[in-house]
């Protein structure tokens, strides 16, 4: 209960006192004291000497790897899951046709959903797919699963690589109210297109990512000299 009220407060807020939260909870304050040193022991809070208790948040690495994100989730021993899952079909826009390399105005699958580790929303997800290439996708795709699991499991589809662009934008506050962060908060905005191992474009998404649960790790080298 002690580890479920870190992981919902704010990175950097205040924790009540060992008196308070024993209260809180009805358990002694050596249990609140050794669950405390637990939290301590796995980087969640940091004590700071006459002030108090503090969250601390781990930050997360987006490497170069090639994941989605249900695998990236389970390599760090989280538990991924979705919120407020939203799959409709409609005609794509010119931009987004242009980006999967269909005509505008073809059907496409529109999937957005919150993406939750442990169950604390991490990232706002839009991904867009041909529907004539994957006409059965939102009728066998559930809330919580990965869909390059489905691709691959329904469709014999294999993701094989990806360009993605990083960049930093500003959370409107509806998109702020569901990654649960303060309105105008900082996020990551990740464009990926996805390509399968015979060189077809899969998808196209945007997603978002919260800037204060997430880094960027790049690998960068100098050019040889000549």
């Amino acid at each position: 209960m002690l580890t479920t009220l870190v992981l919902e407060s704010r990175d950097g807020s205040l924790l009540p006192s060992e008196r308070a939260l024993a209260e809180r909870f009805g358990v002694a304050r050596m249990t609140v004291r050794g669950a405390m040193e637990e939290l301590r022991s796995r980087g969640l809070v940091r004590r700071v000497s006459g002030r108090g208790t503090f969250v601390q948040h781990p930050t997360l690495t987006h490497s170069e790897i090639f994941r989605s994100f249900s695998d990236d989730m389970r390599n760090r021993g989280m538990t991924p899951g979705s919120r407020s899952y939203r799959a409709r079909t409609r005609p794509a826009p010119r931009d987004i046709a242009a980006k999967l390399g269909i005509e505008p105005g073809a059907p496409i699958h529109a999937i957005e959903r919150v993406r939750t580790a442990d169950g604390i929303p991490m990232a706002l997800e839009r991904t867009n797919l041909s529907a004539d290439r994957y006409p059965r996708l939102l009728s066998v795709m559930g809330r919580d699963e990965s869909l390059y699991d489905v691709l691959a499991r329904v469709f014999n589809v294999r993701l094989e690589s990806a360009e993605q662009t990083v960049s930093i934008a500003r959370l409107s506050p509806a998109e702020a109210k569901r990654l649960e962060v303060p309105e105008y908060d900082p996020a990551f905005l990740i464009e990926r297109v996805a390509v399968d191992n015979m060189g077809n474009v899969v998808e196209f998404g945007r997603s978002l990512y919260r800037g204060d649960r997430y880094a960027i790790q790049m690998h960068v080298s100098r050019p040889s000299e000549a």
